[in-house]
């Protein structure tokens, strides 16, 4: 893991229709992730927030009469890759300066950006990917139109041509072998039939609880880090932990990994790989049922960045006899 961090707000909800997620950067800032973060590495660098200020739906409007458009009409498409090609161009430079690079969601549309700046720095880059979802939707096959469940449908060209595909063009390729899902309990149909037709490694959240959060680690290292210097992108859709830790989420399914799962999947690839970008998305201040819910999420999403180990000279040797333990 690098020893120098940069953390961005993607404060966008674009790709998809309840507002709330473009708050969750400045609320995770106020609740205190800043100070958890500077303490994990030697320099931490917050670029503040990205918003999707230079995107004006209105004058896009004729473009909603494509049938290849999303079907969600709150959804811009032309809107939502302008966005992104900005993540990809603010990312990738830090990439290049060599740093850790944490994106705050936003809806997980900004994986587009994030992902796709991860793979111009490194055409191999290994992806791990966190989700009750798989998030390989295109419009044809999605039930909600909503594209924060298709961004990996663009690094796979799996659309068919046609307005959204030409708008996102620019996205680079994603070698199928590169990627593992963990945590996937809710998977469309059309995501069931990419994800065999790809042979897409994936441990959903029932294969998690028999086989165990550290086999399935272990197997997830192997395939994607046998070197264990390997350049990782992990993105983590908090909604693949149970609503019970995060239930102030857009999309959240019973059943998901326990928030210790979560700890250990990102200490894991910490200490086990070059991690050089993370995503964490689909956090909604604005969602859950009282005080309760939305203390619950901040605590969940502090716990899950407190589990980062402190970067040293020793190979980061802090904060490893803890989860070593727990194992």
């Amino acid at each position: 893991m690098r020893k120098d961090l940069t953390l961005l707000g993607a404060a966008t909800d674009l790709g998809q229709s309840k507002a709330g997620t473009e708050l969750a950067p400045s609320w995770l800032r106020l609740k205190g992730i800043k100070e958890v973060l500077s303490r994990k590495f030697f320099n931490l660098k917050d670029l503040g927030d990205i918003n999707p200020t230079d995107s004006n739906p209105s004058k896009d409007k004729d473009l909603n009469k494509d049938k290849d458009l999303n079907k969600n009409k709150e959804n811009d498409h032309p809107a939502i890759s302008r966005y992104n090609k900005r993540l990809k161009e603010t990312i990738k430079q830090e990439l290049v300066d060599q740093r850790l690079v944490i994106t705050l969601g936003g809806d997980h549309s900004i994986a587009i950006g994030s992902l796709s700046a991860s793979l111009e720095y490194n055409p191999d880059i290994k992806v791990v990917w966190v989700d009750a979802h798989a998030d390989l939707n295109t419009p044809e096959t999605s039930p909600s139109g909503n594209l924060h469940g298709m961004p990996l449908a663009f690094f796979f060209d799996l659309l068919k041509p046609g307005q959204t595909r030409d708008l996102f063009s620019w996205v680079p390729r994603l070698k199928r072998e590169n990627l593992v899902y963990i945590g996937l309990r809710d998977v469309d149909e059309g995501e069931r039939r990419f994800i065999k037709e790809l042979g897409i490694t994936f441990f959903d959240a029932d294969t998690v609880k028999e086989l165990g959060i550290s086999k399935v680690l272990e197997e997830t290292i192997n395939q994607l880090c046998p070197r264990g210097d390997e350049d990782v992108h992990l993105s983590f859709d908090v909604d693949g932990l149970d609503p019970e830790f995060v239930p102030a989420t857009g999309t959240p399914v019973n059943g998901g990994l326990h928030l210790m799962d979560g700890q250990r999947i990102i200490n894991t690839l910490a200490r086990k790989s070059n991690l050089i970008s993370f995503d964490l998305v689909e956090v909604n201040p604005l969602l859950g049922q009282n005080e309760f819910d939305l203390d619950m999420t901040a605590a969940s999403t502090i716990a899950l960045l407190e589990s980062i180990p402190t970067w040293d000279s020793e190979n980061m040797t802090l904060d490893k006899i803890l989860f070593d333990q727990i194992n």
